[in-house]
């Protein structure tokens, strides 16, 4: 059986689940980008890198103001009836959290990248007008900035990969279940 487009009374569908899995994956290879960037030789090797982790960002940018609009027009299924107050808490703040970093955290390297004067640019034609005026007192505070969001981002998303586990493994109830890219055969 093949799973919806659309979301179900019980699970995410196809699109939620594409956006959700591509910018997870986006974002770890932010971070490995990040690493190299700190780690790599040569003033080359450094920019193609920085450009690379510029191109991504703009990516998850992009791919994030299609879900929240995807998901403005197509409501997630509802938490689960056994959630007790502070879990169902929980998961609207995290998730809030987790949708506030994912924009914020491209915005702030934008803004960092227009601040250090080196403008932002897609790896073609399409180019991005800076933010704001070249400032080394402004790259160093949006430098900061840049990272401690991520930092954030990696805590929050840690916190909400062991809900999660803590779901499937110790609750045993559907929540993982019903973002993974699997349809059991006797739902609709």
């Amino acid at each position: 059986m093949s799973i919806p487009l659309r979301n179900t009374a019980s699970r995410y569908g196809l699109i939620s689940q594409l956006f959700h899995w591509l910018i997870v994956g986006l974002i770890m290879a932010q971070y490995f980008w990040a690493w190299r960037i700190d780690n790599v030789e040569g003033f080359r090797a450094r920019l193609e890198l920085v450009t690379q982790h510029k191109t991504i960002g703009m990516v998850v940018l992009a791919l994030a103001v299609l879900r929240l609009l995807w998901r403005l027009i197509n409501q997630p299924p509802p938490l689960p009836a056994a959630m007790v107050r502070w879990e169902r808490w929980a998961a609207k703040t995290g998730h809030a959290l987790l949708y506030g970093l994912i924009f914020a955290i491209p915005l702030s390297g934008w803004l960092y990248s227009s601040a250090a004067g080196l403008g932002d640019f897609w790896w073609g034609p399409v180019s991005f007008p800076s933010l704001v005026e070249s400032s080394e007192l402004l790259e160093d505070r949006f430098g900061v900035l840049h990272r401690a969001l991520g930092l954030a981002l990696a805590a929050v998303a840690g916190l909400h990969t062991l809900a999660a586990l803590r779901h499937h493994f110790m609750l045993k109830d559907s929540v993982l279940k019903r973002m993974l890219p699997i349809w059991p055969k006797n739902e609709p």
